[in-house]
């Protein structure tokens, strides 16, 4: 598998489908999850494959960080980025101990608990959306 970057910024690279973050992340009854505070994509392509969420936090206090697979990400429009999952359940998600370089068990962990195959979809999948 080709390493993954962590992109804190909307970076030109990135698809525009991929521009989300700073926007909000919404559950399939339009209700306010977390704002999507960086991404996880292809070291060389910029395709992204995971959105990195915090929920939980409040103010000087660290909340949980989530991350998400963008199989389960619709982008409605400009600053709105929907879910069918709701944020207790993703709340339960399985965690990575370090987000920048996280391990392939946690990657399948994830990617299982969200009832995605294992393995990342190839390039080729993942152009086709």
């Amino acid at each position: 598998m080709m390493p993954l970057v962590h992109v804190s910024e909307n970076h030109f690279k990135l698809r525009k489908k991929d521009r989300v973050i700073g926007c909000y992340l919404y559950d399939k009854f339009d209700e306010a999850i977390a704002r999507i505070d960086a991404v996880l994509a292809d070291s060389k392509t910029y395709h992204c494959y995971y959105l990195i969420i915090n929920l939980g936090g409040y103010l000087q206090v660290q909340g949980k960080t989530v991350i998400l697979p963008v199989e389960i990400r619709t982008v409605i429009d400009l600053g709105k980025v929907s879910t069918e999952w709701r944020k207790e359940s993703m709340a339960e998600a399985p965690t990575v101990t370090h987000v920048l370089n996280m391990t392939t068990v946690e990657e399948e962990l994830i990617r299982d608990y969200y009832g995605l195959p294992s393995a990342r979809p190839a390039l080729s999948d993942h152009l086709k959306k």
